[in-house]
């Protein structure tokens, strides 16, 4: 695809004019040339997307009896309750995505009336099995009054979903007007994404994308465009890092592999080193929203709200409002 030319639309401005950025056999990455974000242009259909996120194509199939992966979600659960603790520390929460509810189950232990909502209906089950309330289907199954929730978390989710503005907008109609929306999602304009990437043809490797699980490749910049256009007006973001061994494998399989290894070799110092100078290949950001009337605007096409209280690109984020509370990077 050239420069200009028409494919998919984008799923965040509406435009039809990409560029490429990436492919492989099968799938295909560009670029908006209206507002830049990268997105898969063309992704699995409908009845596709839910094959994939089921126990038959073996996804979350790890989460049965591997305790090292349980263990795993449950760490993270505990580090994404810490930041989340920065700003809200109870209230009602509605974790979209939650899988078999892990987060669900750390949060309500935390004091969170906490309830989530997964597309996979087995891993739903398994969550209502452990006795939480978890909806299977996706936001737009969620019965909820507007303005009803203090807490909305997205881990790693706003990049599977076809319509992002879509499920942002909705998030923002069910926050309370002091509500926060927490979310996670890969950072393609990382400083190991976008060095991979200069290779990725002549090694024939590059980890990042993951198609056709993720159908949007976010940036600091392309996620704060995509909130605001949602209703959002306050945004804040910390770059981290993505578990080296997700990136890389485990060091057994590297030590087996040597062209893996040659790889992590060469870049995982980049990806240590990405959030130490803005790059990290994973971003945690918050979202505060706007004024309620924004949110009841389709604002796909229109231009984002241009004076954010907190910059994505600021290198030390305080919290709006609130000085002792920071996302530290």
């Amino acid at each position: 695809m050239s420069q200009g030319s028409t494919f998919l639309s984008c799923p965040i401005c509406g435009a039809h004019a990409a560029e490429d950025v990436w492919q492989d056999d099968v799938w295909q990455l560009v670029r908006c040339a209206d507002c830049s974000v990268v997105y898969l242009a063309n992704p699995p259909n409908e009845e596709e997307l839910a094959a994939l996120y089921s126990f038959e194509s073996g996804f979350h199939t790890e989460l049965l009896d591997q305790s090292a992966a349980i263990e795993d979600a449950d760490r993270t659960a505990q580090q994404h309750l810490a930041e989340l603790a920065k700003i809200v520390t109870g209230g009602s929460l509605l974790d979209i995505g939650c899988s078999t509810g892990r987060f669900v189950a750390a949060a309500k232990q935390a004091g969170f009336e906490a309830q989530g909502v997964e597309l996979n209906p087995d891993t739903a089950e398994i969550a209502r099995g452990s006795g939480l309330n978890v909806t299977t289907g996706t936001l737009a199954d969620v019965q909820a009054e507007q303005r009803s929730f203090d807490a909305i978390t997205m881990w790693d989710i706003v990049e599977h979903v076809p319509d992002p503005i879509d499920v942002l907008s909705r998030a923002r109609e069910l926050l309370s007007d002091e509500g926060w929306l927490w979310l996670t999602t890969p950072n393609i304009d990382g400083l190991f994404p976008q060095t991979s990437l200069r290779v990725a043809n002549t090694v024939g490797k590059w980890p990042h994308p993951e198609p056709p699980y993720h159908l949007t490749q976010f940036s600091a910049q392309t996620i704060t465009d995509a909130l605001q256009r949602s209703g959002f007006d306050q945004v804040v973001i910390k770059h981290q890092c993505i578990p080296l061994s997700y990136s890389f494998g485990s060091a057994m399989k590297m030590l087996t592999d040597p062209r893996r290894l040659a790889y992590a070799a060469a870049f995982a110092p980049l990806a240590f080193l990405g959030p130490h100078v803005h790059r990290g290949d994973t971003l945690m950001v918050a979202a505060k929203p706007g004024p309620a009337e924004v949110g009841a605007i389709d604002l796909r096409k229109q231009e984002p709200v241009a004076d954010l209280t907190e910059s994505a690109t600021t290198p030390h984020l305080e919290m709006p409002g609130s000085p002792s509370r920071s996302l530290q990077q």
